[in-house]
């Protein structure tokens, strides 16, 4: 399969201490990557790193077989699609307007949208479930409505990778599910994702390959069946866990409660 990202001994941060320390991983297509750790381990910094928000001192990033910097940014904008981790402001636009901004890098010279391109806005976002959203100012939805359209955005841009930052953050439980499948079959068909979560149990059920960090370096990665175990998700979130398999095979991870003469 095609290497899509390939990142060797990345080190990155502001400032004389780097959030992230000799950091390698190589995403393919047909590949989900779910990125954990602890707040402050530099999850989100790596995303930013690729997509050249955030500098780094060391290490090399390539995207599709080309180094980071050779990159134009609307060339890029391509290929790599982004859904960042806060709801930016959309005032003055409606669902549609906010999830076609996603087609910007496949406009001609005056970045005007066909109907071709509205009817593939509207298609991702029934896939979604958001299409209700389409006439409805930005104004007037939710956190979590906003980050559906985000994702949405970030699909019908039909990019060959796409990078979530905490993808899930606001949804309820269905939509967690529901915007994961939709990831999770177009990986399937080829896609490359990599996606900052922070529910192990979401990573278990879609993720192809897991990283885990901690400290700003990786503590293990590779398929997730081998990765997500007890014992390395105690080395990585520093509390006892209990690991159960479920009837249809999935396994379950959970903190288990500390005797109160052991709590702080």
């Amino acid at each position: 399969m095609d290497t899509l990202l390939d990142i060797q001994g990345l080190s990155a941060g502001y400032g004389p201490s780097p959030v992230l320390r000799g950091v390698d991983c190589s995403v393919r297509a047909g590949e989900l990557w779910a990125v954990l750790g602890p707040n402050g381990t530099g999850k989100s910094t790596l995303l930013r790193s690729v997509l050249g928000a955030m500098p780094w001192t060391r290490g090399v990033i390539r995207l599709l077989g080309r180094e980071r910097q050779e990159w134009e940014a609307r060339a890029l904008a391509r290929q790599v699609a982004w859904v960042p981790q806060t709801v930016e402001s959309a005032e003055g636009f409606n669902g549609l307007e906010l999830v076609l901004m996603g087609r910007s890098p496949h406009l001609g010279l005056w970045g005007l949208t066909s109907a071709s391109d509205e009817a593939l806005a509207l298609e991702v976002m029934e896939d979604l479930g958001v299409a209700y959203l389409a006439e409805r100012s930005c104004e007037a939805m939710s956190g979590g409505e906003r980050r559906m359209l985000l994702m949405a955005r970030g699909l019908v841009q039909q990019p060959r990778l796409l990078l979530l930052d905490e993808p899930t953050a606001f949804l309820d439980v269905a939509h967690q599910v529901g915007a994961l499948e939709r990831v999770r079959e177009r990986v399937d068909a080829g896609l490359g994702a990599v996606a900052v979560l922070h529910d192990v149990n979401l990573a278990a059920a879609f993720a192809t390959h897991v990283l885990l960090l901690r400290d700003g370096e990786v503590l293990a990665q590779g398929p997730a069946p081998d990765v997500l175990q007890r014992e390395r998700l105690e080395a990585l979130y520093g509390v006892p866990m209990e690991m159960a398999s479920a009837p249809s095979g999935a396994r379950l991870f959970a903190p288990r409660a500390r005797p109160p003469a052991e709590r702080r």
